[in-house]
């Protein structure tokens, strides 16, 4: 039983060294949910998911379909870019899954949640969000209060279905920037599609 405990929370840790390098070293954010952690600060690898998930959406609502972002992937788009032009930050985070969201539709589905990787939940919604915030932090800083002229969008290959969950990813979106010839820019890396609702799930991004 040890040496499984112990091959288990290596994989966990080899789990969360890939997502610190994808999302690098970042301070978090005043508010942001943190890791399941005991009184000394530790995290708790050892802890079983479902206790793990019922802790996390303790203070939470329960939520049966997404209320955040649009009802086309077209459409979260054209709301992204309005966001950014208008440098409004509310917006964009609307456009966005939320914490209860993550909680209740889009974790228990992921491959993270499950053998061999069992990454707790607040640690990779803690994760998540210090990703996205760096990657909005990003586009408001390129694109913040610009006039932006939308061209088209699309994703390469069909969604990664995931239970009730699609997410889309390898996503382009054509742009024109301040009257310039329109270029394609990667503004996102993921998107959440269940019953007919797009919502972003990850901000981050490569131009």
């Amino acid at each position: 039983m040890h040496e499984l405990q112990m091959r288990r929370a290596a994989v966990r840790i080899a789990v969360m060294l890939l997502f610190a390098a994808a999302s690098c070293e970042r301070a978090p954010e005043p508010g942001a949910a943190t890791p399941e952690a005991s009184p000394t600060g530790v995290v708790d690898s050892i802890i079983p998911i479902d206790s793990a998930l019922r802790r996390f959406r303790a203070d939470l609502p329960a939520v049966a379909s997404l209320a955040s972002g649009a009802t086309s992937l077209a459409g979260l788009v054209r709301e992204l870019v309005t966001a950014l032009a208008a440098h409004d930050t509310l917006a964009l985070e609307r456009l966005a899954v939320n914490r209860a969201e993550y909680a209740w539709l889009y974790y228990p589905g992921t491959p993270i949640s499950r053998p061999p990787y069992e990454l707790p939940p607040a640690l990779a919604w803690f994760q998540l969000q210090e990703a996205n915030r760096t990657g909005a932090l990003r586009l408001f800083r390129t694109f913040g209060g610009r006039h932006l002229e939308l061209q088209g969008q699309g994703c390469a290959g069909e969604p990664v279905t995931e239970g009730a969950n699609r997410v889309w990813t390898r996503c382009v979106v054509t742009l024109g920037v301040d009257g310039k010839a329109p270029a394609r820019q990667r503004l996102f890396s993921a998107v959440l599609e269940r019953d007919g609702r797009f919502a972003f799930l990850s901000f981050h991004n490569d131009f």
